[in-house]
């Protein structure tokens, strides 16, 4: 009869050679902390389950925690899963009748595709690849299809969604914790992010926010406003920015914004935490988060820029703001809480 000691030790002598690299296939990213990159809450999360599972073995590809792993291939060939972030991974598809990149500077995309080739590609086949995904764009079908076409090899997907509230209600704590001035709110109204006019292959994804936003930026002229990323209809006043401290001192003096999401009503986004941690009221658009997990009140949906107008000038922004932010209080998690149902689901994947 085997002991239960000696059964331990195999599975964990097994479980010890399993190996599992992060890779960045496009941007390169050095990970020292919260807000400095959109997927800043995956991070967090992994770099714990790093911590605490010590019985795997830790590869690295373009990706680091305060260290510059560039595109050095070294760990790809002996990993047995390889997990992708992936956010906005779409618009690098996204090619017009000239052959030229809509939304990635051509440099940028031929050396970011250039690497997937030389470095990436050749150890794809038969391994597990798991999806860290912040865009509801980066289908498996997208990485199928496009990045890994023609290539047996397994995808699964850990979505935003699939912690409750969103895993980026990790932003909400990470900005909480920089402890804030409350300063004027001279801005009424700021969105930050990029529009989704076209989806892979340049059709047209039937997302309206372009049009809104350009309606809501010229309904209220009078007003102070900040529109922050890239548009193709709106005027914009800052450049899109890798993360969200740039962002903080505009955020921290706005009131209100405007949530959308696409290709999924039940989805929620970061926007929405984000928005309460700077003191921004968030508004959302048509059936943003239709089930309601955090918009509870039916006045912050609203289905055109006129309308959300009305709702704006028909409030007291102090007062609705403290009612919608102690309402999503009630229900949000603690750091340690999101990183519970992460471990959980990552461990599940994996081992499947």
């Amino acid at each position: 009869m085997v002991s239960n000691e000696k059964v331990c030790k195999e599975r964990f002598f097994i479980l010890e050679r399993r190996k599992i690299t992060i890779a960045r296939l496009r941007s390169g990213v050095n990970y020292k902390g919260p807000l400095d990159h959109i997927l800043d809450s995956f991070y967090y999360l992994y770099q714990r389950f790093q911590l605490d599972h010590p019985e795997y073995n830790y590869g690295y590809y373009n990706f680091g925690y305060n260290k510059a792993n560039r595109r050095d291939s070294k760990d790809m060939p002996g990993s047995d899963i390889i997990v992708i972030p992936s956010e906005n991974e779409f618009h690098y598809h996204i090619i017009d009748k000239n052959g030229k990149s809509v939304y990635i500077d051509p440099k940028n995309l031929e050396k970011s595709s250039t690497a997937i080739k030389d470095h990436i590609l050749p150890h794809i086949e038969g391994k597990h690849i798991v999806i860290l995904r912040s865009d509801r764009g980066d289908t498996v079908e997208l990485y199928k299809e496009k990045v890994f076409k023609n290539i047996d090899c397994k995808i699964s997907v850990l979505d935003e969604i699939d912690i409750d509230g969103g895993v980026h209600a990790l932003k909400y704590h990470f900005i909480r914790d920089e402890k804030l001035e409350t300063v004027k709110r001279k801005y009424l109204f700021s969105y930050w992010g990029t529009e989704k006019r076209k989806d892979v292959d340049n059709v047209d994804s039937g997302d309206e926010r372009h049009k809104i936003l350009k309606e809501i930026q010229e309904g209220m002229g009078k007003f102070p406003t900040r529109f922050i990323g890239k548009f193709s209809l709106a005027k914009r006043n800052m450049k899109p920015t890798k993360g969200m401290r740039g962002l903080l001192p505009i955020l921290n003096q706005s009131k209100y914004t405007l949530c959308f999401n696409w290709k999924d009503n039940k989805a929620t986004t970061s926007r929405y935490h984000e928005a309460l941690a700077c003191g921004i009221i968030p508004m959302v658009y048509k059936d943003y988060d239709s089930t309601g997990i955090l918009v509870k009140s039916n006045w912050q949906r609203v289905q055109s820029a006129e309308e959300l107008y009305d709702k704006i000038m028909e409030r007291d922004y102090e007062k609705t703001f403290n009612e919608i932010h102690e309402t999503y209080k009630e229900t949000l998690l603690t750091k340690d809480q999101i990183y519970d149902i992460f471990e959980k689901k990552f461990l599940e994947i994996i081992n499947d």
